[in-house]
């Protein structure tokens, strides 16, 4: 978990209790909302914060839990895309790196600077010379804003910081800067934010059908929504909106709002990764690493008292909640690590966790086919009358500079509407606003005279820092919990269910929860683990 400090009255109460009273209060509320978005993920909980601060009345609504499809599953880094310099996407560096360099300044509890080594050997495809050459335009494309610039470490420099690394043929290595982060708590702290500035954020919610008026003059639109928790249906009215809905935008805009011409947007790529422990591959740095069987980038990333190691990039037209680790991408990962780290070599049974997501690419406007790795993370952002709006594609780091993007052109489509949408063209509340604090203290919970909950990610738990997330980061079930809120799926050696034995009490209690409920949502959670981690590893649950 990533380490602030706050009291549990420090923001509104954001839990399964305040979640029904805000479902009560969508069912009540006669007016117009002024934007509409569908999709909790990263864009839409940045576009829900962004709109939210200029005065429009939001509501966003996520059928699942808050970033619990791509939004969850990145490879926690907020990146200025080096490899792009290869496909000159300068202006995507630029973007990138200016959008990195103001999180780690906005968001410093939640992203942070990490040390990277891109190794070169005698017979790697870009010298380290030429590595030296492209990461000089990457310092000069970020304008410098690193904690310093990058470094070229020859053989015996390279060994001394990395002394796992495979030593025959090596030349060198790069050393420079990138960030790395929390996503699921990246987008969350979007989401309170813009609950604080005064918009509506509700989970398990779905978006079935959205009936358009047809005059393009602000006319209230509405839509049918379903309470995932219960089946329930209800009406909304609203003036425009937006669609924010990752790999699922072709479902969407299909499934709400068929008499739209969009045409078929999403090409997207399945990228997957495992964890193992810091004690099987003891890197020190994250690593760029070339697979020895295609040439693909992938790294092996320090991550606490583990290490990640993605990921790959393949075309996947399945349903995105289907989305899963293959037993051959477990292979292929593993293949990657030991050839760059031979003396630690990794076994299957090595792997802690799994996880597998879907990237939002655009397929390329030319109908022409590409690689996986080839198309391009730029995002896609088009209006449609009489009030949608589509944004996808993109990166996680420049979530901020997308929503951003969003709210302008909503703001300019509606500037002639009778609404509070043409109140004036509002400039941008987000560019120098801090995020919200959302964890807890780096001491473990034994030092805070508390006692642990149990070892590794666990001891950083208490009863007490438990109940804070119980109230305050919209838990409501236990995958909620153990993947997106406390990591304990992934860095737990039995994936958290020791923890979760100690912790049934204050779930019933906090949650409102009977025996039957409980055991009701540690079933789902065993069926999200057999699913990412023990059918894919050939494991028994």
């Amino acid at each position: 978990m990533y380490d602030t400090k706050y009291s549990m009255n420090h923001f509104k109460e954001f839990s399964i209790h305040s979640r029904l009273s805000e479902i009560q209060s969508i069912e009540k509320y006669s007016s117009p909302y002024d934007i509409l978005i569908v999709g909790g993920g990263i864009t839409g909980a940045a576009t829900a914060r962004d709109a939210a601060l200029r005065g429009l009345k939001v509501l966003l609504v996520e059928k699942g839990d808050f970033a619990s499809g791509t939004s969850s599953r990145s490879s926690k880094l907020v990146h200025g895309g080096v490899r792009y310099l290869e496909q000159f996407e300068l202006g995507l560096v630029m973007e990138s790196t200016a959008e990195r360099a103001r999180l780690w300044r906005l968001a410093p509890q939640l992203v942070s600077p990490i040390p990277f080594l891109f190794p070169a050997y005698k017979n790697s495809r870009v010298p380290l010379w030429q590595l030296s050459c492209g990461l000089w335009l990457y310092d000069i494309l970020a304008l410098f804003r690193t904690p310093g610039l990058h470094k070229t470490y020859f053989k015996k420099r390279c060994l001394k910081e990395e002394p796992a690394m495979e030593q025959d043929g090596l030349v060198g290595a790069q050393f420079y800067w990138d960030g790395a982060t929390d996503d699921s708590l990246l987008t969350l702290a979007n989401i309170i934010d813009a609950r604080e500035a005064g918009a509506i954020c509700v989970s398990r919610v779905m978006c079935h059908e959205i009936s358009f008026e047809n005059s393009p003059d602000g006319t209230p639109h509405s839509a049918r929504l379903t309470d995932e928790t219960n089946q329930k249906e209800f009406n909304v009215k609203f003036r425009a909106v937006v669609f924010a809905t990752g790999p699922w935008t072709d479902i969407a805009l299909k499934g709400c709002a068929p008499q739209l011409p969009f045409p078929k947007l999403m090409q997207a790529t399945r990228g997957s990764h495992i964890v193992v422990s810091k004690e099987v591959l003891p890197a020190r740095h994250a690593v760029v690493m070339t697979h020895p069987i295609d040439g693909r980038v992938l790294f092996s990333i320090p991550w606490g008292d583990f290490t990640i190691i993605g990921t790959t990039d393949i075309f996947d037209n399945q349903a995105p909640e289907k989305t899963a680790i293959t037993s051959d991408e477990i292979d292929y990962l593993i293949k990657s690590a030991s050839f760059y780290f031979p003396n630690n070599p990794i076994k299957r049974d090595d792997v802690v966790s799994t996880w597998s997501g879907l990237r939002p690419l655009v397929a390329p406007s030319n109908g022409e086919g590409e690689g996986a790795s080839e198309i391009s993370r730029d995002h896609y952002l088009e209006w449609r009358d009489p009030g949608a709006l589509v944004i996808t594609g993109g990166k996680l780091t420049t979530h901020r500079e997308m929503a951003a993007q969003c709210v302008d052109l909503l703001l300019k489509q509606c500037a002639s509407w009778k609404s509070s949408l043409s109140q004036g063209f509002t400039p941008c509340p987000t560019l120098e606003r801090p995020f919200p604090q959302l964890c807890f203290p780096k001491e473990k919970a034994v030092q805070l005279k508390t006692p642990p909950l149990g070892n590794s990610e666990a001891s950083r738990l208490s009863l007490n820092t438990v109940q804070q997330i119980l109230m305050t980061q919209s838990v409501m079930s236990i995958e909620d919990f153990c993947v997106r809120r406390t990591q304990l799926f992934y860095k737990e050696g039995d994936n958290g269910f020791s923890t979760l034995n100690k912790l049934k009490p204050l779930f019933c209690e906090s949650l409102g929860w009977n025996d039957a409920e409980w055991e009701t949502s540690l079933a789902a959670y065993k069926g999200y683990v057999n699913a990412n981690v023990y059918r894919p590893l050939g494991r028994q649950n």
